[in-house]
């Protein structure tokens, strides 16, 4: 048994009964069908959406102020294929569809973090530096909006975050004066 595993075994049985944590299923991932990139599109307009929600170029994993989109990518805080392994390979494809275009699963960041450091990580295997309550908040809700499940090791990083959050909304750090 791995060191995660077992921490996350000695952190969740105080909150865990019946093989659930705050609501959400506990199971491993587990990928039904085929995953592809193509049954979870997305409108790249909502990126208009997420400025506007994020009051600007913002991106909360790193507290980065950006000049430009095309200095970011839009970013599923639920990952695609996360969500995928999580339930939603046996959704239909509208649901699918819903998910992706979901205003409240999505951000912006840096292309790099996007793509090479988060990718398909869930919260067990990452967490971003700044935000990670806003983001721990954010997973729960989406996973239990679209019915998803959540891993043991997940599901124990994300308690960690939760249990010292005095505040689950999205900080921001002060945008640099030109």
């Amino acid at each position: 048994m791995g060191l995660t595993r077992l921490a996350a075994i000695l952190i969740l049985p105080t909150v865990v009964s019946a093989q659930t944590w705050r609501g959400l299923a506990i199971a491993p991932e587990h990928r039904c069908s085929e995953y592809a990139a193509t049954d979870y599109s997305y409108s790249w307009t909502l990126e208009a959406d997420v400025v506007a929600r994020q009051g600007g170029i913002y991106s909360p994993y790193d507290g980065r102020w950006f000049d430009s989109l095309s200095e970011t990518d839009i970013e599923h805080v639920v990952a695609r294929s996360e969500a995928h392994d999580s339930g939603l390979c046996a959704a239909t494809a509208e649901r699918r569809r819903n998910f992706a275009n979901d205003i409240e699963n999505l951000t912006l960041s840096e292309p790099g973090l996007n793509r090479r450091i988060k990718g398909a990580r869930d919260a067990g295997e990452w967490l971003p530096q700044s935000n990670r309550c806003w983001y721990a908040a954010t997973i729960v809700r989406i996973k239990i909006k679209y019915a998803l499940t959540v891993d043991i090791v997940e599901a124990a990083a994300l308690e960690r975050v939760l249990r010292s959050c005095p505040v689950r909304e999205m900080q921001f750090t002060r945008r640099p004066s030109n």
